[in-house]
């Protein structure tokens, strides 16, 4: 008992991973041996991040410890480039070290042999997003009677939104035979998520051609501050019959205990004509959605694997389906109106302007690994696997918004090694990502800008290419000294 006190004092932090994305099954992978591994964890034990992944594998473990995971710094760069061959990138560095804790398979019960508890505090998402797009340009774009001439457009959007997710999970696996165990994890996922998107266009006219009005502007500015706590279980099964392992995972859709989340949006159209033709009004609204009730799920996903030794390596497979979830309203404005004046004929006015929304495509994510056992102090590693987005992407998207930005498909790549002693293991490595889509559906491209798109620009598509490297080290400690033979 004395050993679960120990572990339980030393809890604290979360494990961060870099550059995680906002709408992603398998960005992460917990612990970092399991991460350059890709998840062979589903079928057998291969550290203490057992009770994430698989809590039946802990009845596989040796000595209890303690693992501490850190992801070191790292580069991501994303390339888009529209229909019209414009072309833009976001470039991220990150030197920044994070540092998470995670203990596992403690033996607590009276019969050790056939019972293990696994605790753990971790970032199941850590994403963080920059991105502003600026144009001055000269074009003609209000009609000639009331601007002559070319006039001068400004437009400026910007994006800023972050997720943070962290869990807290109790495990307890039991031996039910020779070759079988089971396992149950209960977790709390405690989510904070804060989204801004702010546009700003004005269409100066040119003051030599005697203008009938001086300035057409748009603004508009969105920003939301949301939080859950969900739980969620999962069952595992693991077989074992020598070198052959076989591990399933079954975890339950998400339930809500609390939400709660604030938006403030700001709408301001300066001279636009409320009709084709029509005259120019002034359109502006400031709407406060306080104390509301957002919605957030994830759904249900089922995991085998499978794994197999041969001699001095071990060779690993998986695959995880993740189930759907249907479109739903994840903060609902109810009947708040936004653009005024509220009129039938009023084109402007669109009651699902602030609609939030969200939902969960079927997603099957695969992975294969191998592990070479060098000597009892040296081990080679490496994987892959995929890891497909779940947020929508048909066309044309519905009315309102979703968060989810990064709508692309992800392919890790992983190779790293481990050194062995007595007391400790160190681990490290690096994962590299690239991701791709074409058809990438932009809200405001600033290109063709017109009163009808509010002096957004007209919606385009276009293609995204994603690269980005990260490095891996973690180090764990073992409670009694390990024979390495």
């Amino acid at each position: 008992m004395s050993r679960l006190f120990f572990i339980a004092g030393c809890l604290f932090g979360a494990c961060f991973p870099l550059h995680a994305q906002d709408n992603h099954y398998e960005a992460m992978q917990l612990g970092s041996k399991n991460a350059i591994l890709s998840g062979a964890s589903l079928s057998r034990w291969v550290d203490q991040t057992a009770v994430v992944h698989n809590a039946a594998t802990m009845m596989n473990a040796g000595e209890p410890g303690i693992t501490i995971n850190a992801t070191t710094g790292g580069h991501e760069q994303i390339h888009y480039k529209d229909d019209g061959g414009n072309e833009s990138n976001i470039d991220i560095n990150d030197t920044q070290v994070y540092l998470g804790l995670i203990a596992a398979d403690v033996p607590v019960f009276k019969n050790p042999e056939k019972n293990r508890l696994g605790v753990a505090i971790f970032a199941r998402v850590a994403d963080r997003t920059r991105y502003t797009n600026r144009v001055n340009r000269m074009e003609n774009i209000i009609n000639e009677v009331d601007m002559p001439g070319v006039e001068t457009y400004i437009g400026q959007y910007s994006l800023e939104t972050e997720v943070k997710e962290t869990t807290c999970a109790l495990g307890w696996a039991t031996r039910l035979s020779d070759h079988w165990s089971a396992g149950l994890v209960a977790a709390v996922l405690i989510r904070n998520q804060r989204h801004r998107e702010n546009f700003n266009a004005n269409v100066l006219a040119d003051a030599t051609q005697n203008p009938v009005v001086d300035l057409v502007s748009s603004f508009s500015d969105i920003n939301m501050k949301l939080n859950f706590v969900m739980l969620q279980t999962k069952g595992s099964l693991v077989w074992q019959n020598g070198p052959w392992n076989l591990g399933g995972v079954l975890s339950a859709p998400t339930l809500s205990v609390w939400t709660g989340g604030d938006m403030v949006a700001q709408q301001e159209l300066i001279n636009f004509e409320s009709a084709a033709g029509g005259e120019r009004s002034n359109y502006l609204v400031s709407a406060y959605l306080q104390e509301r009730k957002p919605v957030f799920k994830y759904p249900f996903s089922l995991g085998v694997g499978v794994s197999r030794q041969l001699d001095a390596v071990v060779l690993s497979a998986s695959g995880t389906y993740h189930g759907k979830i249907e479109r739903y309203i994840m903060v609902d404005p109810a009947d708040e109106p936004f653009l005024q004046p509220v009129a039938a004929e009023n084109r402007l006015y669109t009651p699902g302007f602030l609609d939030v929304w969200s939902s969960n495509r079927p997603v099957v994510n695969s992975a294969v690994s191998a592990a070479w056992m060098l000597s009892p102090k040296i081990s080679l590693m490496g994987g892959f696997r995929t890891d497909w987005h779940f947020a929508e992407d048909k066309h044309p998207l519905p009315e309102g918004f979703q968060l989810a930005k990064k709508l692309w498909n992800r392919y890790h790549f992983n190779a790293g090694a481990a050194l062995s002693g007595q007391r400790a293991r160190l681990v490290f490595g690096f994962q590299y990502s690239i991701g791709q889509v074409d058809g990438y559906q932009q809200r405001y491209t600033l290109n063709s800008p017109a009163e009808d798109n509010l002096l957004k620009g007209k919606p385009s598509t276009g293609s995204i290419r994603a690269n980005g490297i990260t490095a891996v080290v973690s180090l764990l400690f073992f409670m009694n000294q390990v024979a390495l033979d």
